[in-house]
């Protein structure tokens, strides 16, 4: 008889592999922990019109759509770029190449112009010459997020730079 309770205890162990683990932890069931809302992640998607670019960790854009959709126009994305990241954005790792915009002695030079039909100019208080290829990327790409069609061209006090597309590709 024993030699037929350790064969079924085998047939049983090897159907249910983890059973015989389980039943000896000596952990106790508990009830449902709360742990605080769930994360949140927005993606923007193909109808998207808007988003501002930031730049992650590991150097690539990364981006945060507009609140608005469609965004009420590439300046007030604009200016969302160039005063920086939240709190939130900055401890989940994310940043700006660009310099910081202080909205009340800069914030009036800061916009953007229609060069044509297809070229928008983007204006910036600060040398766009010295900016880094992923600054340039930012602003270019956030502006570019209103209209993909567009070409930017960069307007600083040193120089203008562009025309240029949006290339996320790299």
């Amino acid at each position: 008889m024993t030699r037929r309770i350790r064969t079924a205890a085998a047939a049983v162990a090897a159907l249910l592999p983890g059973a015989l683990l389980l039943n000896g932890c000596g952990i106790k069931p508990t009830g449902v922990i709360e742990s605080g809302a769930a994360a949140k992640v927005i993606v923007p998607g193909p109808g998207t019109k808007g988003t501002v670019y930031l730049v992650a960790s590991d150097g690539r854009l990364f981006p945060i759509p507009d609140r608005e959709q469609p965004s009420v126009s590439e300046t007030s994305l604009l200016i969302r770029l160039l005063v920086g990241p939240t709190e939130a954005q900055r401890a989940a790792g994310l940043e700006t190449r660009l310099p910081v915009l202080d909205i009340k002695k800069q914030g009036a030079s800061a916009g953007t112009t229609m060069i044509s039909a297809d070229t928008i100019g983007v204006g910036v208080p600060f040398k766009v010459s010295t900016l880094s290829e992923t600054a340039r990327r930012q602003l270019v790409c956030t502006v570019a997020s209103v209209n993909p069609e567009y070409q930017v061209v960069l307007l600083g006090p040193d120089a203008d730079i562009g025309p240029a597309r949006c290339d996320l590709g790299s």
